[in-house]
Formats: C-alpha cells, structure tokens, sequence
C-alpha cells in the first residue's frame, strides 16, 4: 500500500502543478478555462505519471557531470553570431548554406543511471545552441548524432561527457 500512495501522492502533485500553470497562464477563472485545465491536468499528470513509471534506468546526475555545462550558455551567443553571418551571406550574396550531419564516438552507452544521466545531458544541453541539434546517441554503435546548420570542425561533445 505505501507504493500506491506514493504513486498517487506524486501524480496528485502533479496534478496540481499542471493546473496552477495552466492557471497562471490563461488568467480567467471563468468556468469554461477551468474546467478545461482541469481536464487538460489530468491528462498530463496521468501521462507524466505513465512515462516515469515505465522509464527503464533511472538518472543519477553527479555535480561532477555539470563541470562544462556553461560550454553551450557561451555558445548561444558565438552560434548566433555564425548563423547571422550565415543567413547575411545566403540573402546578400546568394551564397548558399548546406548543413550537415557530423556523428562522433561516445562511449557513455552502459545502461546505468550515471550513463543514461550523461546521455541526457549530451542531448539536451548539447542541442542548446541554435547552431547544433543532437540527433541521439545510438548506443550499439557507441555514437552521438549531430546536425549543424553552418558546418563546424568543433568536438561535438564539448560538455565531454560521453
């Protein structure tokens, strides 16, 4: 009994959560948007609930795995820079830009947390930059995916976490 009212405790926060968002945004409480969010909130609570219920490793970030996650914060502003310059070269001078997909090796394939924790965090921070998009990691080939927009020699794990 302790796990089905663990289980019910955290999709009710859940719950709670999906509404007071969906409260904050639309900002009416009249009874068509509320009964709207609540509907809306159910359905996301159960479907969060569902997903993190059949996840089938958990995530076991260490600090130590952040030491480079301010790599991607920096380049936000270099890889707009370049996609401006891109973009300019494209309309002015009818130049035009070819991206391409780069796949590099990357051996934080295991299934364990910490693994699984540095697959996520390749993926998401790793496409945080608008010049660069992490396809995926495909851990039988012990390889990271990667499409740029404007071709660049850089690694491609630059958090070096795989």
């Amino acid at each position: 009994m302790p796990q089905v009212a663990s289980l019910a405790l955290r999709w009710l926060l859940r719950l709670f959560a999906c509404f007071g968002l969906w409260m904050l945004l639309i900002d009416n409480v009249a009874q068509p948007e509320v009964v709207t969010g609540i509907v809306c909130a159910v359905l996301a609570a159960t479907l969060a609930t569902v997903v993190v219920g059949t996840r089938p490793v958990g995530l076991h970030l260490r600090p130590g795995l952040l030491r480079h996650a301010w790599r991607p914060l920096v380049e936000l502003f270099s890889d707009s820079g370049k996609l401006t310059v891109a973009l300019a070269r494209q309309l002015v001078l009818r130049r035009r830009v070819r991206g391409r997909f780069r796949a590099a090796r990357y051996r934080a394939t295991a299934a364990t947390p910490e693994a699984a924790a540095r697959r996520a965090l390749t993926e998401s921070l790793g496409s945080l930059a608008p010049n660069r998009f992490v396809i995926g990691v495909d851990r039988e080939a012990q390889l990271v995916l990667v499409h740029e927009l404007v071709p660049d020699d850089a690694p491609l794990d630059r958090m070096e976490l795989g």
